[in-house]
């Protein structure tokens, strides 16, 4: 069943036309930094610098890291001084801009029933702005007192709209599978397409009385068959969930792969950006700490799943592609924690070797045409079963250790 909601901010929580938000913002943006060296090149600076963040592609690195390092070699500002600069623009002009906006006044009403049914929300905004441009313009939208369980933005993403990758790493952050969310969003490529090709079920939102088809898709999206479960205003929407949301079935059986072949390079992808996001913070000495006598350590886990990619994951994808309905044995990997000596190892390394092993996985899956997914081997426990289905135990796995690294930084005071 559905669990979470995924929410569009601009254009679908508040009333925002980016075609009059963005030359305002820009505006003040310029008269903000007035005087600065190269000041006149500060709009094309801010545009390059995006779409290098939105060209992003590397699990590892935020768009905050991609967007300042940009924007400082455009413009040859450094980033200690630009970027509490920003930091003022946020608190004394950006305000100003909420007069361009609207609520959307089905938005507070649909959210409080939503929490009421205990599904958890998160708003999935392009996360092209910092968290305090978020906030604001959720509190424009008369929503800054939800608890929300997650809120992309600039600092916390590795991936921008419309990366399929920026919705599985939502799903990845929250221990979510696709058939558990739902996406809702106006933007036809950037909300629809982009989470369809993750695996999500999606709501398009359309301008009131408008009986609207979907746009030609834009590259590199054109392959992905999106098919809403419905479209129309929020407080259509909002109708709908009233109505029908709770009985959603998921779209497989319990017993079978949750997504399509296609979706999973995707997903793997998100479940890497994840992990690297939850640790990027940690310190030195807290890679070590156990959560309790016997449980693994951070350090402990990152080399269990290095190993893992290594000599599981990957040589089983290998023969199930490369042989004809192949024998995989079972792996009995956790003692490889005390028999290799994980907690001697280093932490980062093992991440960096991991994070390697996983794309290397990645890139293997994608060049496979999509009869591949559907070819047989013979598990020595699960017994008969199909690519797609041995790369959603690999998502399992993720799940599980990514939910093991959240409970040991809260044990540990991270």
């Amino acid at each position: 069943m559905i669990t979470t909601l995924f929410f569009d901010l601009d254009d679908t929580l508040l009333t925002n036309s980016m075609e009059r938000f963005l030359p305002a913002y820009f505006q003040q943006l310029g008269e903000h930094f007035a005087g600065w060296p190269n000041a006149d090149r500060l709009t094309p600076a801010l545009l390059t610098a995006t779409r290098a963040a939105v060209a992003n592609t590397d699990p590892a690195r935020t768009l905050l890291a991609v967007f300042s390092e940009c924007f400082s070699e455009t413009l040859g500002w450094p980033e200690s001084e630009w970027q509490p600069h920003f930091a003022g623009f946020y608190a004394t002009r950006y305000p100003a801009l909420q007069a361009l906006t609207q609520p959307v006044p089905a938005a507070q009403p649909l959210l409080a029933w939503a929490a009421a049914q205990g599904l958890d929300i998160a708003i999935t905004t392009n996360p092209l702005f910092t968290r305090d441009a978020v906030e604001q313009r959720l509190a424009w939208a008369g929503l800054s007192g939800f608890d929300f369980a997650l809120v992309t933005d600039l600092a916390n993403s590795h991936f921008a709209k419309p990366r399929p990758e920026y919705y599985a790493e939502a799903l990845a952050a929250l221990g979510r599978r696709p058939e558990q969310a739902l996406v809702v969003g106006n933007d036809w490529n950037n909300d629809i397409l982009a989470a369809a090709a993750a695996g999500l079920r999606t709501f398009w939102i359309t301008p009131a009385g408008e009986s609207r088809l979907p746009p030609e898709p834009a590259a590199p999206l054109a392959w992905v068959e999106a098919l809403p479960l419905g479209h129309g205003t929020l407080a259509e929407f909002d109708a709908w969930a009233r109505r029908a949301l709770l009985s959603v079935p998921e779209d497989s059986p319990p017993d079978g792969p949750a997504v399509n072949g296609a979706a999973l390079p995707f997903l793997l992808t998100g479940s890497l950006a994840a992990l690297h996001g939850t640790v990027a913070d940690w310190p030195a000495a807290a890679w070590a700490r156990r959560p309790a006598p016997g449980e693994w350590s951070l350090t402990e886990i990152v080399c269990h799943l290095r190993d893992v990619e290594r000599e599981v994951n990957l040589p089983r994808l290998h023969a199930v592609v490369e042989q004809d309905n192949p024998f995989l044995a079972g792996a009995d990997t956790d003692p490889w924690a005390i028999e290799r000596n994980y907690a001697a190892q280093s932490g980062p390394q093992a991440l960096a070797d991991f994070s390697r092993s996983r794309q290397e996985t990645i890139a293997y899956l994608r060049r496979q045409p999509a009869a591949t997914w559907q070819r047989t081997a013979r598990h020595a426990i699960f017994g008969p079963t199909l690519l797609v289905e041995i790369a959603g135990w690999m998502l399992d796995h993720d799940r599980l250790h990514l939910a093991q690294v959240h409970t040991t930084r809260a044990t540990v005071a991270v």
